[in-house]
């Protein structure tokens, strides 16, 4: 069964009080000094009001009950376990502070009991002997270290464990990334098929007879337009091989300078490989502008309709 380590702690505090409780109806049922009955009555008392302290979230509750385990084994220890005997009883403050705080005040609880103990023999007795010294010094020590250990272990742990929340949110957000990735590659291909219809029903090319392509163009004919019209007339005529293309701009109603030397240029581009042109379809207004701006259409056909132009074709 895994336990937290405040868990752990709440044990130790019920443990402890439970102890006290047992200890006053100890002394509550037999004879025993006024002064014993009210010190496990108070130290019931306050196990009970640091219990409650701690679940409620004080802290320095824990620290509180070490401290207090501590001053009341060093002041309440009787003859002869102060300078003629050592006792298991020494140990318990330090149990204590292993389990509720930490290796430093695990030390401060071991050398306040040690100070108190040989103030009371009046620093002679059992805990001046080199070799007692040596063994509380061991014991004190290597609970230290125990708990410095497992303090060691669950930061370890704690690090790991966040390292792999890292990992698995970093995993997740790869994964969500690439999937908007794929999405937004999806969309862009979807777009770029948008506008590929689009640029073709801007600028249709359609076979209507034997070697002759009419490029009907409706709508303003900015220089963007005459760009793509240009472009997919080129590929168009050299894949199928186009004798005659008919260029019918009935549906333009106004042509810039920019726009029409587009048009000079698309004409004579496609009289490069080899295919008269044909232009059909112009308006008064567009003849006009023309006109204006001195624009000529050499060798190119003009004539009033697509079925006019495909005479040019014989």
């Amino acid at each position: 069964m895994g336990l937290t380590q405040r868990q752990i702690n709440t044990l130790l505090f019920i443990l402890i009080l439970a102890g006290a409780l047992v200890s006053l109806i100890d002394v509550l049922s037999r004879e025993a000094l006024v002064i014993s009955r009210v010190g496990y009555a108070v130290a019931a008392v306050l196990t009970a009001g640091l219990l409650i302290a701690y679940r409620r979230g004080w802290e320095y509750a824990r620290h509180a009950m070490a401290l207090a385990i501590t001053l009341a084994v060093a002041f309440f220890t009787d003859e002869p376990y102060i300078s003629q005997q050592m006792d298991l009883l020494h140990a318990v403050p330090m149990v204590v502070a292993l389990v509720l705080t930490g290796p430093r005040w695990l030390a401060f609880n071991a050398v306040l009991l040690l100070v108190i103990l040989l103030f009371r023999g009046e620093w002679s007795g059992v805990y001046t002997r080199p070799v007692n010294l040596a063994v509380y010094t061991v014991l004190a020590g290597g609970m230290a270290l125990s708990r410095l250990a497992v303090d060691n272990a669950q930061r370890l742990e704690e690090a790991r464990r966040i390292a792999e929340e890292e990992r698995s949110r970093t995993a997740d957000a790869l994964a969500l990334a690439q999937q908007r990735a794929e999405e937004l590659e999806r969309r862009n291909a979807e777009q770029e098929q948008l506008l590929q219809l689009i640029s073709d029903l801007e600028t249709p090319a359609i076979t209507i007879a034997d070697g002759v392509l009419l490029a009907p163009v409706v709508g303003r004919l900015d220089t963007r337009r005459a760009q793509a019209l240009n472009q997919r007339l080129l590929e168009t005529v050299a894949r199928q091989r186009v004798r005659l293309v008919i260029l019918d701009i009935a549906g333009v109603s106004l042509v810039d300078e920019s726009v029409a030397h587009s048009l000079i240029q698309a004409a004579q581009a496609l009289r490069l490989v080899g295919c008269r042109v044909a232009i059909s379809g112009i308006s008064p207004a567009v003849a006009a502008t023309l006109a204006s701006l001195d624009i000529t259409l050499p060798d190119v056909h003009t004539c009033r309709s697509p079925q006019e132009a495909l005479s040019l074709r014989l």
